[in-house]
This record gives structure tokens, sequence and C-alpha cells, in this order.
């Protein structure tokens, strides 16, 4: 997984922290199984793949939204022919 952009930006005065990266899967990659604090939003942009939420395959294409609920494990998985560019959004009470 290569990320393109990332930012994080962490505030007490509204109690949340949030952030959001556009990251890149290149063909025939899997990410690395792993879980966060933060509930995770995907919206893909381009490319095709599938990803697993807590043992959950969900197909993804360019318009795909999958949320990832707090502390599920995940991965996604690009299994077209070109790189699959996801924008992820995450939060959490602080």
């Amino acid at each position: 997984m290569d990320v393109v952009i990332s930012g994080e930006i962490e505030t007490e005065q509204d109690g949340l922290a949030y952030g959001a990266m556009v990251f890149k899967v290149a063909p025939g990659t899997t990410t690395e199984p792993h879980r966060h604090a933060s509930e995770e939003t995907w919206a893909v942009q381009s490319g095709a793949g599938h990803c697993v939420v807590d043992g959950r395959r969900i197909g993804l294409i360019p318009g795909s939204r999958v949320v990832a609920p707090p502390h599920a494990e995940h991965t996604i998985t690009n299994d077209g022919s070109e790189d699959l560019v996801v924008l992820s959004m995450w939060w959490k009470k602080l």
C-alpha cells in the first residue's frame, strides 16, 4: 500500500480525533490484516478489488463505500490490472 496523501487533525475542542488519506494498492497485492480503535470509511476512487471486514468479503469498484467498525480486522485486495485508489476517513472520540 502506497500512501498518496495523508493528514490527521486532533482537537480537544470538539472531542474528536479525525483524519483522511488517499492510498493505492498495487495489482495483485493485499494489505496486511489490521484493526484500529477508530471507525474507518473507504470510498473507492478507481480500480477494482475486494475487502474483508471481520470475515465478510465485499466487492470494490469505483464509487463503492465501506465502513470498518472500531476494532474490526480488515484487509483490501486489488484483483484488477490497475492501481486500486481509495480515500480513507477515520474518527474517534478523545
